[in-house]
């Protein structure tokens, strides 16, 4: 008889997904989804609703019991779906690339106002020696 933990991995596979990919996406103890597979071994409920709750794609009586299809109705089987760990990363790329261009904005005010701190102490310098002499 299959298990969830049989039928999860045709997902994972389908998804192009792997055991450490999901457990970080997922926050899952490591080694959890590897010691699943063990004989008399299945996935936890705990397991299972977080996996149902991330991969939103993923038919819950399919994973559960073997029933339908493997992707919620509407899903396209032939066409990968992108899910929310991968939009997740390209929002962070954009916040990063975003947080550099400001990095790069601060370090070019910092260099001018260095450079007028400069040419004022050149000035005030020449100036207290002026007074001086």
């Amino acid at each position: 008889m299959e298990r969830k933990i049989d039928r999860f991995d045709k997902y994972m596979k389908y998804k192009g997904l792997n055991d450490n990919k999901v457990t970080v996406q997922l926050s899952l103890s490591v080694g959890l989804i590897g010691k699943s597979r063990q004989k008399g071994r299945d996935l936890s409920d705990a397991a299972i609703e977080k996996i149902l709750n991330f991969y939103a794609d993923l038919n819950r009586n399919w994973l559960l019991i073997g029933d339908g299809e493997m992707l919620n109705s509407g899903e396209d089987i032939a066409t990968p779906t992108r899910n929310r760990g991968d939009d997740l990363a390209d929002a962070y790329r954009t916040i990063i690339e975003t947080q550099k261009q400001l990095i790069k904005s601060l370090e070019r005010q910092i260099e001018l106002l260095e450079d007028r701190l400069n040419d004022e102490n050149r000035g005030g310098a020449g100036k207290a020696a002026t007074m001086a002499g």
